[in-house]
């Protein structure tokens, strides 16, 4: 049984003439499915041409031959982007979790984008193959949802989501008579490690010590350093001395069942 390969080589009439031609009416048949698929990736084409959102898609450039096997890591690594296209977008903004280390609130999508779509304008955008990778989504990949920010009050911005795993393959959802139309995506919310072009969330006046993190000294063209840290360098941020002062302060409990802090 051969997989499909032409959507255009039967016409609706030969399919539901299955009688006289039987070629054309094996409905479990990938390859006599054409009319059928053609029709369904086209009905998700337009449903998240009219319903979906227009979103920026930043790749993650990761190299695996660059990348330091013994740690995991890629120092090079940056993201190449905006690249504009069409998602259809479910958002779960709502959702609580409990772990271990107390509530956790969600802030998630789940997002659908046709394959064809989104290949035509990746390989475009972007030469995978510079980087060993192949042209579809990605763990790691960022989405920036500008459409629903445009208005945010206070001066706030358009949010951005990590791309955690992409699915193109699930028989009871997404891939109706055997076709394969569109990537479902699931994404988090993004939290900035100053990786290089990355995008910012506004307003996210995060503390940070730059003189051993932050935007480093890299070998990336037109790459600099952190600016100058964003809060005051006195007692007042030292998180030493705010401890000692409001959380251990054992000056009127100075017992050494707690071990003498300070």
């Amino acid at each position: 049984m051969a997989c499909n390969s032409n959507r255009a080589n039967c016409t609706p009439d030969e399919v539901l003439a299955a009688t006289a031609i039987p070629a054309c009416g094996q409905f479990v048949n990938p390859e006599n499915l054409q009319a059928e698929q053609l029709v369904y990736d086209q009905a998700y084409n337009d449903l998240i041409n009219n319903y979906g959102i227009s979103i920026s898609y930043y790749i993650n450039t990761f190299n695996l031959s660059a990348a330091n096997l013994l740690y995991g890591e890629e120092p090079t690594k940056s993201f190449q982007g905006p690249m504009t296209i069409q998602m259809y977008i479910e958002l779960d903004e709502n959702g609580l979790a409990l772990s271990k280390f107390g509530f956790d609130a969600a802030d998630d999508f789940t997002g659908f984008v046709h394959i064809d779509t989104f290949t035509t304008a990746a390989s475009s955008f972007y030469d995978y193959a510079s980087v060993g990778q192949i042209v579809e989504p990605k763990s790691g990949d960022l989405v920036v949802i500008g459409t629903l920010s445009c208005d945010r009050p206070n001066g706030k911005g358009a949010k951005v989501y990590e791309i955690t795993e992409r699915r193109d393959d699930d028989i009871s959802s997404i891939n109706p008579i055997l076709g394969h139309y569109v990537y479902r995506l699931k994404a988090k919310r993004y939290e900035y490690s100053f990786e290089p072009n990355a995008p910012v969330e506004a307003l996210n006046d995060q503390v940070y010590e730059n003189s051993f993190s932050g935007v480093l000294s890299t070998n990336i063209p037109g790459d600099s350093v952190s600016p100058d840290k964003s809060y005051p360098k006195d007692d007042t941020w030292d998180v030493n001395k705010d401890s000692q002062d409001n959380v251990f302060d054992m000056d009127n409990n100075d017992d050494s069942i707690y071990g003498d802090y300070y």
